[in-house]
């Protein structure tokens, strides 16, 4: 915002203020010369005894004076918000007096008078400064819990007014661990908002913070955790699995027995298989084991079914029997059946795995599947596809996963339209950023619909790339593999 903006702002305020008084008025309530008031309304420089005698004299809010916030007048607010406001304008004109010393005579006979006045100065800076930041740091604490659970109530419209104030106590309270929380909330609120770029740049700051000096501590490792698994998410895989090697390296031989630090070793074999090596990604989930902490352990012993399934050491029966838990599991196991094309199987993980949330894009998706693959009802998945996929911002991997989940529901109900969602997703991965990598199932429901949908120049690509994945592990592509050969 512009010096210029600010001060039409503040002569606005000036105006409101002779709305209520007449300029003869705060001229005798604040002991001011009448012209001199007249000079201020009309943008003249105005001292800060002028602005200090608006807040005793007329009971004007020091807050709303100084930068617009908050009501007023001081009769509008409580004591503390009063106490605080107060303080700062006694800490605005501490910084005034800082700013007007003319620190270019300290080579002059008056240097050590002027060095006097600076250390004053500043003391007393100082110690308004830690008297505000003790008041502010109890509001800022209450902010950010009303403003995580807001997030976690998906009140994103109560959300943004909260940050809103929580960003302006943040400029008043130097508190680490506060700041941290804020940073940590912002990321999570820029998740929700589907903005991954900006969720991933606050979580980095969060994992700055957490570095301590040439290691780190398991507070520390849970934020790499957070960080790695956001840029996973948005197909940054290789950069994922550096953030977790780094971390484990920085924890040394004593932390590497730490329970967190064992999730991070398994998520990034978790990644390695996503990426295209599924004998490191196994490797590295079972060197996790064991896992001491029951909710990690549940997450690892999904992986490893991940895992065992992609090698083709274990079959979709097997792989239901090992009960795996929680969301990302089920979807996975949903995905994996839709991949073998298999009726029964599919069916089957309709049936343990499909949520009942009606308004899940990804529950509809499965839904209009399981008409066509199971019921053989074309005529539901084809009125599904007419929004599918829908509008919004959403990160390059997760546009290509539903071009291509689109591409294989409009095979399965012979959609007209089958070969130009299948061009659209031949465009995303072809023009896709180097650094990205899309996930392993995603790529290979792509080649396999470029096997049946695409032109003999582009099936070489994909039978290379079944044989390639066989090579490197993928037992699951065997029967592709050797079809493709």
């Amino acid at each position: 915002m512009s010096r210029n903006h600010d001060s039409s702002e503040f002569r606005e305020r000036l105006a409101f203020l002779a709305e209520r008084w007449s300029q003869a008025e705060i001229a005798r309530k604040t002991g001011t010369q009448r012209n001199n008031v007249s000079r201020y309304m009309h943008g003249g420089k105005m001292p800060l005894d002028f602005a200090a005698a608006l807040v005793r004299k007329l009971g004007v809010n020091p807050a709303w004076l100084i930068v617009g916030e908050g009501t007023p007048f001081l009769s509008d607010v409580n004591t503390t918000t009063r106490q605080l406001a107060g303080d700062l304008l006694e800490l605005v004109s501490a910084m005034g007096s800082v700013a007007n010393l003319q620190l270019g005579s300290l080579t002059g006979k008056h240097h050590l008078r002027v060095l006097r006045e600076l250390n004053d100065a500043l003391a007393r800076f100082e110690k308004l400064r830690a008297g505000i930041n003790e008041r502010t740091g109890p509001l800022f604490s209450q902010l950010l819990d009303d403003y995580w659970a807001a997030l976690e109530k998906w009140q994103l419209d109560k959300a943004a007014d909260l940050r809103k104030a929580a960003e302006q106590v943040a400029r008043l309270c130097d508190d680490e661990k506060l700041q941290e929380r804020f940073e940590r909330t912002l990321s999570f609120h820029a998740f929700l908002l589907r903005d991954e770029e900006e969720s991933i740049l606050y979580q980095s700051r969060v994992f700055q913070r957490r570095l301590a000096g040439a290691g780190i501590d398991e507070a520390g490792l849970r934020e790499v955790y957070n960080l790695a698994n956001t840029i996973q998410s948005v197909a940054r895989l290789d950069e994922a699995i550096s953030l977790c090697d780094a971390a484990v390296a920085l924890a040394g031989p004593t932390g590497r027995e730490w329970g967190i630090t064992k999730l991070i070793r398994a998520m990034s074999g978790y990644i390695w298989m996503e990426r295209g090596d599924v004998h490191e990604g196994l490797r590295r989930v079972v060197d996790a084991n064991p896992q001491s902490n029951p909710t990690w352990q549940g997450l690892q012993h999904s992986m490893l079914i991940r895992g065992l399934l992609l090698s083709g050491a274990i079959d979709f029966d097997r792989a239901i029997e090992m009960k795996g838990e929680g969301p990302a599991h089920a979807q996975g196991m949903l995905v994996y059946a839709l991949w073998l094309e298999d009726a029964e199987l599919f069916e089957k993980a309709c049936e343990l795995y499909l949520g009942d949330d009606g308004r899940d894009e990804f529950n509809l998706y499965m839904r209009a599947a399981r008409e066509v693959l199971v019921h053989g009802r074309k005529a539901p998945a084809r009125k599904f596809l007419q929004s599918y996929p829908p509008p919004g911002r959403k990160p390059l991997n997760e546009q290509f996963d539903q071009a291509v989940f689109g591409t294989a529901l409009a095979r399965y109900c012979a959609a007209p339209d089958a070969r130009k969602r299948h061009r659209a997703a031949c465009k995303l991965i072809n023009n896709a950023d180097e650094r990205l990598c899309m996930s392993s199932l995603a790529r290979a429901m792509h080649y396999r619909n470029v096997l049946i949908l695409g032109p003999a120049s582009e099936r070489a690509t994909a039978r290379d790339f079944f044989r390639g994945h066989f090579e490197r592990g993928y037992g699951c592509f065997r029967e592709i593999a050797s079809e493709a050969g």
